[in-house]
């Protein structure tokens, strides 16, 4: 079985996308809607080795989520993958500085998502 990656994000049909491109790579894929239930999926699932997460999503978004993870011990050597929308200059910077592996901005393809996955994963 491959590495697990847990997909973060507040749209279902994204959610589902991101999903299915990362099952067919050959990882093993946890999805949570929000930062609530991706903090759970981290506490009660084997090891997450990578996590896929939106930065633009209601009531926690996708950076005080990052820098909630990057603050726990247990969570804290997880790398993130950022998968936004373009346009948020702003955003984008303060996840460069929360330590994020990688940018994505959608709309995107599978190969530059699996390639920014497999980097993270190196590292």
């Amino acid at each position: 079985m491959g590495k697990h990656i847990l997909v973060l994000d507040d749209d279902l049909f994204t959610r589902k996308l991101i999903g299915m491109m990362l099952e067919r790579a050959g990882y093993r894929v946890s999805m949570a809607a929000n930062a609530q239930e991706a903090m759970a999926v981290l506490r009660q699932t084997p090891p997450v080795d990578a996590i896929t997460c939106d930065l633009m999503m209601p009531d926690v978004d996708g950076l005080h989520f990052i820098e909630t993870l990057k603050q726990e011990a247990q969570f804290a050597h997880i790398p993130v993958v950022v998968i936004t929308a373009a346009g948020l200059q702003g955003a984008i910077e303060k996840a460069q500085e929360a330590g994020v592996a990688a940018i994505i901005e959608k709309p995107f393809l599978d190969a530059p998502l699996r390639e920014a996955l497999e980097k993270a994963l190196r590292s």
